[in-house]
């Protein structure tokens, strides 16, 4: 089966979730296999709720330990990351999308990405740009031989032979190394597969994670700043909020 996890925590990201979880659960077989993914003790607002009962994803919480004051996206999409490739099903897929993403269409992998997401590599798509630390005084920093292709975090298609890999990267993202700097889990997740693990990387087509403008977008990205989204000024809560909107108008489609 084909399920989605969406990581959120506060009200602005709870409001984008709850949209961008409508969106995947009209566009997969089963809408039940979309969750919403909060630490524990957070409460539930009552639009993600709602909106959970209308399309049919559901809640779940995860535990989350904050270790530090500094990197709290990283270290709340590492656990979480951990907690939802941990329930996953072996023989199941498991797409885990940023909150500020929007499926705008019916939502199915080619069978050779899929073989080897399910064998325990993980399928992810390259970023705008190249963000490779370039001063060996980074202490991310990767030499030119020793790099992957630079992926954006906000799309990562996995499976539950992949948990190690999830493990790994929670770990690292609680090292006092990785708890300043940008890029977040973006940071963790190509220095850990670039050090440790170049063997099961697998390069997921653009469309899937289509940082705007694209000419064709299976997973549209309103990327630009970790919990900034509701930052006055920022415009990606609204144009998300809009696209959103757009695609739960049209007609459903026949999965």
């Amino acid at each position: 089966m084909l399920t989605v996890a969406i990581i959120a925590s506060g009200t602005d990201y709870q409001a984008a979730a709850a949209l961008t979880a409508a969106t995947f659960a009209r566009h997969v077989p089963v809408p039940a296999g979309v969750s919403v993914w909060l630490p524990e003790g957070e409460f539930q607002q009552d639009g993600l709720a709602i909106a959970g009962m209308k399309h049919g994803f559901v809640m779940r919480h995860f535990p989350f330990r904050q270790v530090s004051d500094q990197k709290f996206t990283s270290q709340l999409k590492c656990q979480a990351f951990v907690a939802a490739v941990a329930r996953t099903q072996p023989d199941d897929l498991l797409f885990i999308v940023d909150a500020d993403t929007c499926c705008l269409q019916p939502l199915a992998v080619n069978e050779a990405i899929a073989q080897a997401v399910l064998g325990g590599k993980l399928a992810l798509a390259p970023d705008i740009e190249d963000r490779h630390f370039p001063s060996p005084e980074d202490p991310w920093y990767l030499p030119p031989e020793g790099r992957l292709p630079y992926v954006n975090s906000g799309v990562i298609l996995t499976g539950r032979r992949a948990l190690d890999l999830f493990v790994e990267f929670r770990d690292l993202s609680e090292q006092p190394r990785f708890l300043h700097g940008p890029f977040n889990d973006q940071k963790v997740i190509n220095y850990a597969l670039g050090k440790s693990h170049r063997h099961r990387f697998v390069a997921l087509p653009a469309e899937y994670n289509a940082i705007l403008p694209h000419p064709q977008p299976l997973i549209a990205h309103f990327a630009g700043g970790a919990g900034e989204l509701g930052r006055p000024g920022n415009s990606r809560k609204e144009t998300h909020r809009q696209l959103c909107h757009r695609v739960l108008q049209r007609p459903a489609p026949v999965n």
